[in-house]
């Protein structure tokens, strides 16, 4: 038994995504397993450790060369197989190599998918000795289960804390100190397989894993895949981020998460805390929850590379579980609104320092104008691409544009949820624009309320005056964030990529020259949300600089493609996938200086942003642009 386990001081883009349409675990390069939730994306982690560096207090398993009393090593090749998330990493270890095969198991053929992490190591090469270390801390690695050895045909740890059971499953496995470890040599050509089951306490004990589930995987991920009818440039990258996209998919209810992680900050660590007035707040949020706004976003990705049932899921979820007279921000996955924010202090948070750690969202209960325009964005391409809604779709439609005509006027939090003071922001007046324009479409379309779709396309087209009026900063030539403010925010690239402006329009131009001008100007090109300050609180109500926002670079690189500056989208997305980490992962920021991932990892919203600009630079390299609305959809 070792006395030394694994440190957890790895970066954020360090991390490997494993998935399963039901949870999601990251992985680090030395094997360890240090972010499960279980038995779904939104319960509380089993390994925590990726928001402490305390692993045998909150959480992590660690697979791979027995290494006792010495830091383990990191794997010499790490790769996912295929067109899924199934993770391969290989070590060379003295006296042989082992690979160590990473999966979440995939749903079945009822959609069924069950909450089991396995883990295969396989000796190709000499003899080599596999180490299984293991830390189970439900609660967010506040409680230590109850151990006990049982046998249902192999041996099995039972792990019981309350209403929930935990199985591991491989060669038996001893307890010392509540870490429970096991052993075993292998020669060239043997395997373990190492499994984690969750079951509810009292239910029927899951049965041990039967050897076939890797190949079950695999086979789902790759004819999941099969269907994507991209087939240009750009594919391997369209690819990996939408089978991003899919692994943040709840299957049981075709919800997705934000990101499948909480409190990863997006604060810059390279800025002391000591030099921010009166916070030790490091910008740390739980995207665990359904966003209307972020997921309407993927949906678009998927119907442009021919994933439907993806788009029908989301729109059955939203038509379900919403109010179109009561929209919220965020939901959890069930549709329930129990999303209210509160701190664990237990944990010190990523790298010892990133706190607080955060589950909940507080953004919950705030005014943002944009959400409504986004859901009809989205309704309005699934009728494009030939999923009509019918009445149902139009009605809720409706009563959305209707709320959109009572609060338009009001000053919000912006689609950046600001905790500062409401304003009037540009972005959040050109999304209730395009919530006026999409209703009238969609209105026209049926025709259903002539009378309703008239008064709202002559409210839409003076949103639209006031946008370009009280939106731009004449002298610039260009949006601003607010209604009479200096400062940028590159969210106003919407008012390009929509269709509010026309790409031809000086305004359009000259705001996405602005843009990369003033918030793209850093060594790397990527893109900034706004301006932040280290010594002043912002306009979002926190103090400190942030990292560059990545989806604001791939909207600059859609909005360049759509005004005709393609070397300039090319230069963008160029910037963008160079910070990728070498499995094709973003996070949702990124420090320039230090070159870290900053933010919840890896983040959806990155991933679909990254999918729409390769379109629009692919049909801007080709010269086959359709018109600006078609176009501007595949953006946002």
């Amino acid at each position: 038994m070792p006395t030394r386990t694994t440190d957890t001081r790895n970066l954020i883009e360090d991390h490997a995504l494993l998935g399963n349409c039901r949870t999601a675990a990251l992985s680090t390069p030395d094997g360890t397993i240090d972010w499960l939730c279980l038995p779904g994306f939104d319960s509380p982690a089993v390994f925590t450790s990726l928001l402490s560096t305390d692993p045998e207090s909150h959480g992590f398993w660690r697979v791979g060369p027995a290494s006792p009393g010495a830091t383990p090593p990191p794997a010499d090749l790490r790769s996912y197989l295929g067109t899924s998330t199934v993770l391969e990493q290989t070590w060379h270890a003295p006296g042989g190599t082992l690979t160590v095969t990473d999966f979440l198991v995939a749903p079945d053929a009822t959609g069924y998918a069950p909450a089991q992490l396995i883990r295969v190591a396989t000796c190709t090469e000499g003899v080599v000795t596999v180490a299984s270390e293991t830390a189970v801390r439900p609660g967010y690695g506040a409680n230590t289960p109850t151990a006990r050895q049982v046998t249902h045909g192999t041996p099995r740890t039972q792990l019981v804390d309350g209403a929930d059971t935990y199985w591991l499953d491989g060669p038996a496995h001893s307890t010392l100190f509540d870490v429970q470890y096991a052993e075993a040599t292998l020669r060239a050509g043997e395997q373990r397989v190492f499994a984690l089951t969750w079951s509810a306490t009292g239910e029927p004990v899951p049965a041990p894993p039967t050897g076939r589930e890797l190949a079950t995987t695999l086979a789902w991920w790759e004819g999941w895949a099969s269907a994507c009818t991209y087939s240009g440039p750009y594919r391997d990258a369209v690819l990996r981020s939408l089978v991003t996209l899919k692994a943040m998919q709840d299957v049981a209810t075709g919800a997705f998460v934000a990101a499948p992680t909480t409190s990863l900050p997006e604060r810059l660590l390279h800025v002391p805390s000591q030099h921010l007035p009166g916070t030790t707040d490091w910008r740390t949020w739980d995207y665990r929850f359904f966003w209307p706004r972020d997921t309407a976003w993927y949906v678009r990705a998927f119907l442009h590379c021919g994933f439907v049932e993806e788009a029908l899921a989301w729109r059955e979820w939203v038509l379900t579980h919403t109010d179109p007279r009561a929209l919220r921000p965020l939901y959890r996955l069930d549709g329930s609104t129990d999303t209210a924010e509160r701190i664990l202090g237990h944990l010190p948070g990523h790298l010892g320092v990133a706190r607080p750690v955060r589950v909940g969202n507080g953004a919950d209960g705030q005014l943002q104008l944009d959400v409504p325009g986004e859901l009809l964005n989205a309704f309005w391409q699934m009728e494009l691409h030939g999923l009509p809604g019918g009445t149902e779709v139009v009605e809720y439609a409706l009563q959305l544009a209707l709320q959109v005509e009572q609060t338009w006027q009001q000053r919000d939090s912006g689609m950046w949820e600001s905790r500062g003071e409401p304003q009037h922001y540009t972005s959040s007046q050109t999304w209730c624009w395009v919530a006026l324009d999409r209703a009238v479409l969609l209105l026209r379309r049926y025709g259903i309320h002539p009378e309703t779709a008239e008064r709202l396309e002559a409210l839409a087209a003076y949103v639209r005056i006031t946008v370009r009026a009280a939106g731009a900063d004449s002298q610039r030539i260009t949006l601003t964030q607010v209604y009479g403010g200096q400062d940028l925010d590159a969210s106003v690239l919407h008012a390009v990529t929509t269709g509010l402006l026309d790409p031809a329009d000086p305004l359009a131009t000259g705001t996405v020259q602005a843009v990369a001008r003033e918030l793209g100007g850093g060594p790397l090109g990527l893109v900034g949300r706004y301006p932040t300050r280290d010594t002043a609180v912002n306009i979002d109500g926190l103090p400190g600089r942030e990292g560059t926002f990545l989806p604001c670079t791939a909207w600059l690189a859609t909005a360049r493609a759509l005004t005709g500056d393609v070397d300039g989208a090319r230069a963008s997305i160029d910037a963008l996938l160079g910070v990728r980490n070498d499995l094709g992962l973003l996070a949702e920021e990124y420090d320039p200086v230090d070159r870290r991932h900053l933010g919840n990892f890896p983040q959806g919203m990155t991933a679909e942003a990254v999918v729409n600009a390769l379109l629009a630079l692919d049909a801007a390299e080709r010269h086959a642009a359709p018109e600006v609305p078609v176009l501007a959809d595949i953006a946002v």
